[in-house]
């Protein structure tokens, strides 16, 4: 009981030291009028808060104005309190989207973020992984041609669910595999509860933020879904309960959002009827009746870390600020907020001090074109006060906690991109590792300049034709044997094994080797001599020595007989 009377009453002198560090008044009136508020970020920012207090003391500290200096002290600081608290001091851009992005969702530990986008693709992006280039690892289309209305991951991280047009939601592992998806109803069964799953197209989904097995899904057939994921793809189905709306007045109704309270306890639901409901676990039923006009889409819902604050966006141009505990009209509307986009977010910052939401780009007086913009607004004193400009459309944001960046889903007719706002200083991790690498260098990068330009053309003359380079220069010997390969046929004779040109084949050069011993080859030229006469003038040695005739017959036919010759007319 010590430890813990100690431990609070630390927390009491920090408490008060953070309080000391911030102003007490707000605006320029200043005086009894305005409220304190505290809020405790960091201790940086109390001590730089405090330090730019006491310059402006040292700074105003003469004369009869120092009332003035307090107020004019107190606003300089709020502004800067402000401006601080938002992380907008840089801003980087990922192109690639041929629509709108509708949704965008960030794993808890800030590794992984899957995008969807009106074309129908959720994209993955890997900040680990991530060059300068800002291009996702995996693009996957769940039901194509379908758009993605929302997407969000598992508690754990390793999963996340995508809500496109179609009846069934999937489910995909993080690097984008396919798991399942949920079952499909019966269209002509009219209780919905009777109904293994939707009837029609879903339109958004959030994952439970403490039980990684439940899934809350809205859907245009009025009614929202619980699924557990366990049992996805059995026979059984996976549905685990079904939450109808109350009818407000007779006639079908559609949902066309969801949310879950930070404890998983609390699910609220916008339907089109104009009311906004809230279903509890305990049994409890919240029921804001005439929270926005019939007819009008409710696209998105948020619930305050306090569990007791609701957030409300809707088509017309309208966001609601609700205490659970007063259910007839709400603490603020803010007007004025236009958007076209059934996925307009509206979401908290990770202290809960800013909401924001984000608003369409619209045409002026003059037909030009206004620019878009995501819009904070402060939570005690319920009044704008930011707004960061985008060329498009503003549809999708979401402020993640760990990375403190903020991620936003724009686009037009055009196109799309995300953004990313962060500061350098107190943003960690996410996109400010992927803007500091340098993009993987390819092959087509790198041009000589100084490289004479050539041309080649293999069908050319050989005496206008370029040497491919890499290449040895032919000779006499590869001629001989590319045009023995174009024409079998035509073999050439006067070469060797070896390829090389001779003035015959093996048998012709070793004749001419005897001839030449024998000195039968001379400078004369032999060839142009009579080969009679050089045949008779060996007749007198033969018929002295006859080598053939007289000894094969010298025994059985001693005397040579010659055959006579024959006479014309004898034959006969």
């Amino acid at each position: 009981m010590a430890a813990l009377v100690r431990r609070q009453r630390a927390l009491e002198d920090d408490a008060d030291r953070a309080r000391a560090a911030f102003p007490t008044a707000f605006g320029r009136g200043g005086g009894a009028g305005a409220t304190a508020r505290d809020v405790v970020d960091d201790g940086a920012r109390a001590t730089a808060a405090l330090g730019a207090r006491d310059d402006d003391d040292d700074d105003g500290g003469g004369g009869g104005g120092g009332g003035g200096g307090e107020a004019d002290r107190g606003s300089g600081e709020e502004e800067y309190e402000e401006e601080d608290a938002i992380p907008r001091a840089a801003e980087a851009v990922m192109e690639g989207f041929k629509k709108p992005a509708t949704c965008c969702a960030v794993d808890r530990s800030g590794a992984r973020m899957a995008a969807g986008s009106s074309d129908g693709v959720v994209r993955l992006y890997d900040f680990n992984g991530m060059k300068r280039d800002l291009q996702p690892f995996r693009s996957i289309a769940p039901r194509e041609g379908y758009p993605i209305h929302a997407v969000d991951w598992s508690p754990t991280g390793d999963m996340f669910v995508a809500a496109s047009g179609s009846w069934q939601p999937t489910v995909h592992d993080r690097d984008g595999v396919e798991l399942g998806e949920f079952d499909k109803g019966d269209m002509y069964i009219r209780d919905l509860r009777n109904t293994k799953g939707h009837v029609a197209a879903t339109t958004d989904v959030k994952w439970n933020p403490l039980d990684k097995e439940t899934i809350c899904t809205a859907g245009e057939d009025g009614a929202l879904r619980l699924w557990d994921v366990t049992y996805l793809g059995d026979a059984r189905g996976s549905q685990k309960a079904v939450l109808k709306p109350q009818q407000v007045k007779p006639g079908r109704v559609q949902v066309t959002s969801c949310a879950y309270s930070h404890d998983g306890d609390l699910i609220a639901g916008g339907i089109t009827d104009g009311s906004v409901q809230i279903f509890s676990s305990k049994g409890s039923h919240h029921l804001f009746k005439g929270a926005h006009p019939a007819g009008e889409e409710v696209t998105s819902l948020s619930f305050g870390r306090d569990g007791r604050t609701l957030l409300s966006r809707c088509e017309d141009g309208t966001l609601n600020v609700w205490d659970l505990r007063n259910v007839k009209a709400p603490l603020k509307r803010f007007e004025d907020l236009p958007t076209r986009h059934s996925e307009t977010t509206v979401g908290w910052s990770p202290n809960d001090v800013y909401f924001f939401t984000g608003v369409d780009a619209e045409r002026d007086s003059r037909g030009g074109n206004t620019q878009g913009g995501l819009c904070f607004f402060d939570r005690e004193k319920l009044e704008m006060v930011h707004r960061v400009s985008t060329p498009t459309n503003c549809i999708a944001a979401t402020w993640h906690p760990r990375l403190n960046q903020i991620f936003v889903g724009c686009g037009d007719a055009k196109g799309g991109e995300l953004r990313v706002l962060y500061d350098p200083k107190k943003s960690m991790g996410g996109i400010t590792q992927a803007v500091g690498k340098a993009v993987r260098k390819k092959a087509d990068d790198f041009v000589r300049i100084d490289v004479q330009e050539i041309s080649y053309t293999p069908n050319a003359l050989p005496a206008f034709k370029e040497q491919m380079p890499g290449k040895r220069k032919l000779d006499s010997t590869d001629i001989a044997r590319q045009a023995l390969r174009k024409n079998p046929s035509k073999a050439v004779t006067n070469m060797d094994k070896s390829g090389v040109l001779t003035g015959g084949t093996g048998a012709s050069l070793l004749t001419q080797h005897i001839m030449h011993n024998n000195e039968e080859l001379g400078e004369k030229n032999w060839m142009k001599t009579d080969a009679r006469e050089s045949i008779l003038r060996h007749a007198e040695k033969a018929a002295a020595n006859p080598m053939f005739t007289k000894k094969a017959y010298e025994h059985t036919q001693p005397k040579e007989i010659w055959r006579e010759e024959e006479k014309e007319g004898d034959s006969d």
